[in-house]
């Protein structure tokens, strides 16, 4: 992952919607996006050979994979979560965004219940 080239991309990004937001509004705000989902996949692009490493050490631990899945899942709604929630914000939404990051953890919650269910049949068999 190249910082410098993101870093930069964001401050170029950031001048250019707060100039367009003077004259045009929604441009500004299609500028914020676009630059908002080029950091997040150069973001997520770096993150390949970290998620290649926690699946070989998951492997050499018996870890079961399903497990790696489901954290690697919640990550993944959580960044979605985080850039809409801050696009929204940026709009002046901050009402939508409260109510997107709400449906974030939600659905974190919900991709995390197999790993409960896994965690109190663990317990059980210790209580036995």
């Amino acid at each position: 992952m190249d910082i410098a080239a993101i870093v930069g991309a964001g401050i170029v990004a950031a001048a250019l919607s707060a100039v367009l937001k003077r004259f045009h509004a929604e441009s500004g705000l299609f500028v914020s996006i676009a630059a908002s989902l080029f950091i997040l996949f150069a973001v997520l692009s770096a993150l390949s050979p970290l998620t290649e490493l926690i699946g070989e050490l998951a492997g050499e631990a018996g870890t079961d994979n399903a497990c790696i899945a489901i954290m690697m899942k919640a990550l993944a709604v959580s960044l979605i979560t985080q850039l809409a929630a801050d696009s929204c914000r940026d709009s002046g939404e901050g009402a939508i965004a409260s109510k997107i990051e709400l449906a974030g953890k939600t659905a974190v919650l919900l991709i995390a219940v197999p790993l409960f269910e896994t965690l109190l049949g663990i317990v059980k068999e210790l209580i036995k």
